[in-house]
């Protein structure tokens, strides 16, 4: 199962880097934190973001 998790880890910031950008290191460990089920929720809501707040704005509303 973790192997499979890093490598959905490791899609999902190669995506957002790509759209976004490079990410700070503490924001990329949040990501790291995240469950299976918070990491394909952020798949599909990276989609929709257009900086690095909306990124940062979801992360503090998936922790909650």
């Amino acid at each position: 199962m973790q192997k499979g998790k890093a490598k959905i880890i490791k899609i999902i910031i190669r995506l957002i880097t790509r759209t976004l950008g490079n990410i700070p290191e503490e924001i990329e460990a949040k990501i790291r934190s995240l469950s299976i089920s918070q990491l394909d929720k952020l798949a599909d809501a990276q989609l929709d973001f257009t900086s690095l707040d909306d990124l940062i704005n979801w992360l503090s509303q998936s922790q909650n």
